[in-house]
């Protein structure tokens, strides 16, 4: 399978579950879209532009092994400066002019062509070669999804690092107010001053936290760079949601293996390792090739004729220690190419699988985290009243508050998570979320 048959009935039939994934993946409205980090990472990725100089380098060495098989011609053209002319005549009724045998400045020219016309190992070698440079073109398509699956997990990371950052500074300020509290408390007589130096400890811990969160922010925004080329507007938030609905069934995700670009690559390359293993066999047939080479010169000899031709046909075969060997090697490498066809499949049912059961299990941790955040938050708000009005003490309010940047923390992971489990699902399936993004944007 090429690249150019990519779009099967399998992608059109999954591409509506790819585009629900952008139904419930928030808008960006300082943060590019996401499609501007991928569009970006297809001419800029090194992984990309690696491939595609893989894949020309297989076309041309499939276009060699074409040409060696081909009619050749050649050209040639001597001078050269004898110390001692040779003629013979004229003679009369022998040679009636002067010839030549060898002249003070002598010329020669040569017109040679060769035309193989039988050579059964190289037309196999020339299949194998054609099949490697498929393999190669099929091989851009997986390397182009893993690229785009890179950029989608640097994208959601750094969303979810901005969010981590927002919660981090949501909690410092409750903690300045709480400090702020306590000291009027402690300045009433109704708190110690042990509260008070808890309280500032909490202000401190909370500016850690965003510092790091901080820091997370901007190492996550240079590996998007790194892998997009495009550098990530980080004037706002972006609010990242997800509408928890359940993904299809697995056998929607699940196509022919021949059409997953991992497993189609792997499969070509079985096949050229043993076209190749075929041609070294095929080498034991004598070749047969034709040769014509027209004779230009100024030293005409006993032929008389300044130029003249010469035809023949020849019979190869050779045979010696390395020709068991190199069917052995071909033999081996066609195994061993068998074996990671096979690898590839296995591989690649599990990640669909390992995908569709990881976005089934971030869909119940997501909803899990939004009911613990809401809990928390509600006891967080409880206790700082119960302790405005005396009636909490200062540890019950902290805890309470640590535990609800807990549960932010945990619902922002689980969120983003669950929405890049989604895309990384159908990218294990071999279908290219933003391929459709991309031609509406053209």
């Amino acid at each position: 399978m090429s690249a150019a048959n990519f779009e099967s009935r399998w992608t059109r039939r999954l591409r509506p579950l790819a585009a629900a994934v952008f139904a419930f993946a928030p808008a960006a409205h300082a943060l590019q879209p996401l499609d501007s980090f991928v569009q970006g990472a297809k001419g800029f990725n090194p992984d990309n532009r690696e491939v595609q100089a893989t894949a020309d380098q297989q076309a041309a060495a499939a276009d060699i092994a074409l040409g060696r098989a081909l009619p050749q011609a050649q050209v040639r053209g001597t001078y050269t400066r004898n110390q001692y002319e040779v003629a013979i005549g004229p003679v009369p009724g022998i040679f009636p002019n002067k010839t030549y045998l060898q002249r003070f400045n002598q010329l020669d020219a040569n017109f040679t062509v060769n035309v193989p016309l039988l050579d059964v190992a190289s037309f196999v070698r020339i299949t194998a070669a054609r099949t490697g440079a498929d393999a190669a073109r099929e091989q851009r398509v997986a390397i182009a999804l893993q690229v785009e699956s890179n950029v989608v997990q640097n994208f959601y990371q750094l969303v979810a690092d901005q969010a981590l950052a927002a919660a981090s500074e949501r909690a410092l300020s409750v903690s300045g107010e709480n400090l702020k509290l306590t000291q009027t408390r402690f300045e009433g007589g109704s708190a110690a001053g042990l509260d008070v130096d808890r309280s500032k400890a909490d202000v401190e811990r909370q500016r850690q936290q965003l510092t790091g969160a901080q820091l997370q922010i901007q190492l996550a925004a240079r590996s998007l760079e790194s892998a997009s080329g495009v550098t990530p507007d980080l004037s706002q938030k972006f609010e990242l949601t997800d509408d928890l609905h359940e993904e299809s069934e697995l056998a929607q995700f699940e196509r022919p293996f021949p059409e997953l670009p991992s497993v189609a690559v792997a499969q070509l390359q079985r096949q050229s390792a043993e076209q190749s293993a075929t041609s070294s066999r095929l080498a034991l047939i004598p070749s047969l090739t034709g040769s014509f080479t027209e004779h230009l010169t100024n030293a005409t000899s006993f032929v008389g004729k300044a130029d003249s031709y010469l035809a023949s046909v020849n019979v190869g075969w050779t045979f010696d220690f390395t020709t068991g060997a190199t069917i052995r090697q071909g033999d081996a490498l066609a195994a061993g190419a068998r074996a990671r066809e096979a690898r590839a499949q296995l591989q690649a049912r599990d990640s669909i699988f390992r995908a569709w059961a990881t976005v089934a299990s971030n869909i119940a941790r997501s909803r899990s985290a939004r009911a613990e955040q809401s809990s928390a938050s509600h006891a967080s708000q409880l206790a700082h009243d119960r302790y405005e009005a005396g009636s909490a003490t200062q540890l019950d309010l902290l805890q309470a508050q640590r535990d609800a940047f807990s549960a932010d923390v945990s619902r922002i992971q689980a969120d983003a998570e669950l929405v890049n489990a989604r895309l990384q699902l159908r990218f294990s399936s071999g279908v290219d979320p933003f391929a459709s993004n991309a031609s509406k944007g053209n």
